[in-house]
């Protein structure tokens, strides 16, 4: 059994990245069935505003802390994870044993010139993995259920960002009957070459989410978030 502790409502793993990886390398290789969520604090945030959403994270089989913010409101709030998991690192993590194990793995999200580019970057690095199928049509339910099964998936990653993929997968899992589902967010644009992760020097800092901020879009946007979820924790903090 894998250690969890509750924050904000939610049930965090709580283990050192090895543990964490050999756990959940094992689900894989045992051929068992799980639905992954790497909450950072913008996830939270939302999981905190929309109840329904909230609702389909406590189904998940594991949570983990994705991004020092969350690690960091635990230790301030006297509840501390062990570590800061990056669902970057589990997806990586799950495709290296995939690619031992000559398992299956469906690819969901991305526009079409990604998945034709992250294929190909994807072979080349992992040439023992069967890619066995894509899916494009959030809200098909029963026809991405119907392909996932068809294609007999041991794992399926899914990169339509936050909440969608969170509530994609949540709306087919329990029409199938196996494989590994985690929602991977813009991994697919970094994988295929599209877009770059951040420099070692800010992973080494834990500073890979300035990074994304002031790359991003709506980067301002998830500024603001961070400066919600962080007055936030010092509310809970002084009411402890």
């Amino acid at each position: 059994m894998i250690q969890t502790t509750e924050l904000f409502g939610l049930p965090f793993v709580n283990a050192t990245p090895s543990t964490w990886y050999t756990h959940i390398k094992t689900v894989l290789h045992d051929n068992e069935k799980a639905f992954l969520v790497t909450a950072n604090p913008e996830l939270v945030l939302r999981s905190l505003r929309d109840s329904e959403y909230n609702a389909i994270l406590k189904k998940a089989t594991f949570i983990t802390p994705d991004g020092i913010g969350v690690t960091a409101a635990s230790k301030r709030l006297g509840n501390p994870l062990q570590a800061t998991l990056p669902g970057i690192e589990t997806a990586r993590e799950l495709l290296r044993t995939a690619d031992n194990l000559h398992k299956r793995v469906f690819l969901l999200g991305g526009r079409p010139e990604v998945m034709k580019s992250l294929i190909k970057q994807l072979s080349i690095r992992f040439p023992n993995i069967q890619f066995v199928g894509t899916f494009h049509g959030f809200g098909k339910d029963q026809e991405a259920a119907d392909a996932i099964r068809s294609a007999h998936a041991d794992l399926i990653l899914v990169a339509l960002g936050a909440p969608k993929q969170e509530q994609w997968i949540a709306s087919v899992y329990d029409l199938v009957d196996r494989g590994i589902f985690i929602g991977v967010g813009g991994a697919f644009d970094v994988w295929s070459g599209h877009s770059k992760r951040a420099p070692k020097l800010f992973r080494k800092l834990k500073l890979e989410w300035l990074y994304r901020i002031s790359t991003h879009p709506r980067g301002f946007e998830k500024l603001k978030d961070l400066v919600l979820f962080a007055s936030l924790v010092l509310r809970k903090k002084s009411h402890i």
